[in-house]
């Protein structure tokens, strides 16, 4: 049973650094009828303050999301699929909203994502993971389709078709090391180290000006939908608006000040 005294979504905010942890660690952290609502209540906390650089995400226990609760939104009875469809469609409207983010989210993954939950991480910038993290593709071991927030597209994307088609298809698992070596994972740390590892990412994410890191994530994201000769356009114009920038000419008067010292 649902606590109501409990916050599922914890958010802390700390020198431009906003943190989000999953915080249902009796449930893996799944996904239930109120996972959408929460998380989007959170995440507007986060758009809403204009200090935050970067977002990082978390769980607390031993899971990083346990993807759709067993329990909350699966029955072996008649069950109504419009309600279903809404409530999938809401989750996947929160990895697209991830995904387009205006600041960079890292998915400090703590230990493992499950189904859906694998698209909520993939969904991020990128992730680095604990030595007990992996993602377990699922779906058709509870005859479900792997089409689940966002989670063919991306892992396509990470990793190319073949091995996207050959995990989905046999439902399988992808540990830190392999996701390290297919490179899923930026980092495998150990435990105890993962939110220094996360917070020391963050940190030099929040070094950069605040309108250069927005402006290099729209390129990343909208840049790949185009083709190449499109999206060098789009950057002269982003990066001509960087070079009027008031960061960019606080900047370059600085390195130059340290230049000149050098010089002398």
């Amino acid at each position: 049973m649902h606590d109501p005294e409990r916050q599922d979504f914890l958010l802390t905010l700390q020198d431009g650094v906003a943190t989000i942890t999953f915080n249902r660690p009796d449930k893996v952290n799944a996904m239930g009828v109120n996972y959408a609502r929460g998380f989007n209540q959170a995440l507007d906390a986060v758009e809403a303050d204009r200090s935050v650089r970067c977002l990082i995400l978390t769980g607390a226990g031993k899971a990083f999301n346990g993807g759709g609760d067993l329990h909350e939104i699966m029955s072996p009875d008649a069950t109504d699929m419009e309600q279903e469809y809404e409530l999938i469609r809401g989750y996947n409207l929160l990895a697209k909203r991830l995904y387009y983010f205006d600041i960079p989210v890292i998915a400090a993954l703590n230990g493992p994502a499950v189904g859906g939950g694998i698209g909520i991480a993939m969904a991020c910038d990128f992730a680095i993971a604990a030595t007990t993290a992996r993602y377990d593709m699922f779906f058709h071991r509870l005859g479900l389709a792997a089409a689940d927030v966002g989670v063919p597209w991306l892992l396509t994307q990470a990793v190319g078709p073949a091995l996207a088609n050959y995990y989905l298809f046999t439902a399988g698992s992808i540990d830190a090391q392999t996701g390290l070596r297919l490179g899923l994972f930026a980092e495998v740390v150990a435990q105890d180290a993962l939110l220094e590892a996360a917070q020391s990412a963050a940190r030099k994410v929040v070094a950069a000006t605040d309108r250069s890191v927005r402006i290099s994530k729209l390129s990343l994201r909208r840049g790949t939908a185009m083709d190449f000769a499109a999206n060098l356009e789009m950057e002269a114009y982003m990066q001509s608006y960087a070079f009027r920038s008031a960061g960019h000419k606080q900047r370059i008067g600085e390195y130059r000040q340290r230049l000149s010292k050098k010089e002398k």
